[in-house]
């Protein structure tokens, strides 16, 4: 027995919000560079914690402030591309729509920001190539604490929403496959019934 085909509609609007032709080539380089760093800033900021101090954990430390500032300016970069593909008709507008996405991209802005004012609070904003972050919290105001808890806690809330978010694209993804499946003609044919 023959499985009927998915409609057509049904079809291109899976395929615009998670094939190939839903986003655009850049953004691809973009999505997964932000995944990288925030697995990345994760294990780190991990492992920071179990070294607790020394000269491996002021490196750590260094390379996570650095890193964090990237993806900083990374995300505000591949929001406001994502808004130009969208006005270009280059991305489809249900593309990534999901509530989830929302709430992952502010997490992406706020994790990065509370570990800035923390490290403005506590003085250390020194980076890679002798830069120094810029102050967003006055130094020696007491909160550096509550900043980095806050920062560590939400940190944790992002990698839980990560895998959510791998969850939905995977279903998307086998959603899609099974569909194209029963979309191919049959290789064999019915049985003819007298």
């Amino acid at each position: 027995m023959r499985m009927p085909a998915a409609s057509p509609k049904i079809t291109t609007a899976r395929r615009s919000r998670t094939g190939d032709h839903g986003f655009p080539r850049l953004a691809k380089p973009l999505h997964w560079g932000t995944a990288v760093l925030v697995l990345v800033l994760f294990c780190i900021g991990i492992l920071m914690k179990e070294i607790g101090g020394g000269a491996w954990a002021d490196a750590l430390m260094t390379f996570h402030k650095t890193a964090g500032f990237l993806l900083l300016l990374l995300v505000p970069v591949r929001l406001a591309y994502r808004l130009l593909a969208r006005l270009r008709g280059r991305w489809a507008r249900n593309a990534g729509g999901r509530a989830v996405h929302r709430i992952l991209y502010a997490l992406l802005v706020a994790i990065p920001l509370l570990g800035l004012a923390g490290v403005s609070d506590f003085g250390a904003r020194e980076i890679y190539g002798g830069i120094s972050l810029p102050a967003i919290w006055p130094e020696g105001a007491g909160y550096a604490h509550m900043l980095f808890r806050s920062h560590a806690v939400l940190a944790f809330v992002l990698v839980g929403l990560v895998a959510v978010h791998i969850c939905l694209a995977l279903d998307d993804y086998i959603q899609d496959a099974s569909q194209a499946e029963a979309a191919k003609p049959s290789s064999l044919s019915s049985p003819s019934v007298p």
